[in-house]
């Protein structure tokens, strides 16, 4: 809105002048059409930046969870999950945000809906893979740790690219990495207690301390021990 008052009030003071034009050398133009106005400029930044290092590339052939050749691709949906979380978003629903922003979308192309962004967040998990997990652990152990999905492990494809991409276009010979957990707090009734006296998950991380970036991750209940399994 500060944007738009502040060109009316440029158009304003221009028509007052005798030569219709400001000092700078520039025009100012205002157009009713609202798909040419965004929010989120910045955004289209980091979609560039995911395909120009390979990324989507990779993604759309290692994740595997589309079924269908109509509608959006699997890297298209990582796409607009990682846009959503640089904009700040809480919850697949703010994805109704970045929708609603229509001169985004012309930069960007259409984003999913917050239900097929939910579809396709539920391909990730198997839960197979949790009730084996819980029959392997021993009688006197509470926590475990699942093997990870198909569509999990083509993540990690994808993001192995990017740090390739990261460490040859960086010329990077360095790398200093640091291993560690981290709580995250959640209310989510599956969330577990950990040994910080709260609930939530406690995921296992390596940071590249030179880039400034994370490695590898694994996702880990909040009970699950720091060094278990590393």
């Amino acid at each position: 809105m500060f944007f738009l008052r502040a060109h009316r009030e440029a158009c304003a003071c221009s028509s007052a002048m005798t030569t219709g034009q400001g000092l700078l050398p520039y025009t100012i133009e205002v157009v009713d059409d609202d798909a040419t106005l965004t929010g989120h400029a910045g955004l289209p930044l980091v979609l560039e930046t995911m395909r120009a290092l390979g990324v989507s590339e990779v993604l759309d052939g290692a994740l595997g969870i589309r079924r269908r050749n109509s509608g959006a691709t699997d890297a298209q949906k990582a796409e607009a999950l990682v846009l959503l979380m640089a904009a700040g978003g809480e919850s697949v629903d703010d994805i109704g945000v970045l929708r609603a922003d229509k001169g985004l979308q012309r930069l960007c192309g259409p984003l999913p809906s917050a239900d097929v962004l939910l579809t396709f967040l539920y391909a990730f998990h198997d839960e197979r893979l949790i009730e084996q997990a819980q029959r392997d652990r021993s009688a006197s152990q509470v926590a475990y740790i699942p093997k990870e999905s198909a569509p999990l492990t083509g993540l990690s494809r994808g993001f192995g690219a990017l740090i390739h991409a990261l460490a040859e276009r960086t010329k990077m010979t360095r790398a200093t990495l640091d291993h560690d957990a981290t709580i995250q707090e959640s209310h989510k009734r599956q969330a577990l207690a950990h040994d910080k006296g709260g609930r939530g998950y406690q995921p296992s991380a390596i940071y590249w301390a030179e880039l400034d970036v994370v490695l590898a991750d694994e996702h880990r209940d909040g009970n699950v021990p720091a060094a278990m399994n590393n």
